[in-house]
């Protein structure tokens, strides 16, 4: 990071504590990089002073409408915006929303949105089955899964009934079969 790039950054809060008090000290003991502070700091005063704005009724969904309206793809890829897509219960307090099928290597990718006290039968794996944990918990067997967690169930394994206390979102490449 250059000063100036370090001067914005204090200047802006977007430091931890202990850098923004090395920056701090520096600013005391180095005019120049003091010099930086300021200038940033003048710069960055009438945005600080105007108070924070209002935005207006509407303008980030217009926002979203134009960016999806853009169609912007890069050649050889798909995007599934966030909000778009289908959720299929499959099951009483259990819904997926199909991200990607690919036929060829009899695999899927989907989200699985699971309501609190929903539980999932126990299930044999032809392939390797990932589940990557969003938000919520989801108890497999005694492995408690929260926000964050991976966990592979490896081909040729079973896996135990699957619950959770809290509900739970997770995604979950697996293949294809009626889930």
């Amino acid at each position: 990071m250059t000063d100036d790039e370090r001067a914005r950054a204090y200047v802006m809060g977007l430091l931890d504590a202990e850098s923004r008090e090395a920056c701090r000290r520096r600013a005391v003991e180095d005019q120049a990089f003091a010099a930086l502070v300021e200038g940033w700091e003048g710069r960055l005063s009438p945005l600080a002073a105007a108070g924070e704005a209002a935005m207006p009724d509407g303008l980030l969904e217009k926002i979203e409408a134009s960016i999806t309206a853009s169609g912007i793809e890069i050649p050889g890829t798909v995007t599934m915006r966030a909000g778009s897509g289908e959720w299929t219960e499959v099951s009483p307090g259990l819904s997926i929303k199909i991200m990607n099928r690919i036929e060829a290597a009899n695999r899927q990718t989907f989200m699985a949105w699971l309501q609190p006290g929903a539980e999932y039968a126990d299930h044999d794996h032809d392939q390797d089955e990932e589940i990557y944990m969003i938000e919520g918990d989801l108890i497999i067997g005694e492995v408690v899964l929260k926000a964050g967690d991976f966990h592979v169930a490896r081909a040729g394994r079973h896996h135990p009934v699957h619950r959770t206390a809290t509900g739970c979102l997770c995604l979950i490449s697996q293949a294809l079969s009626p889930v």
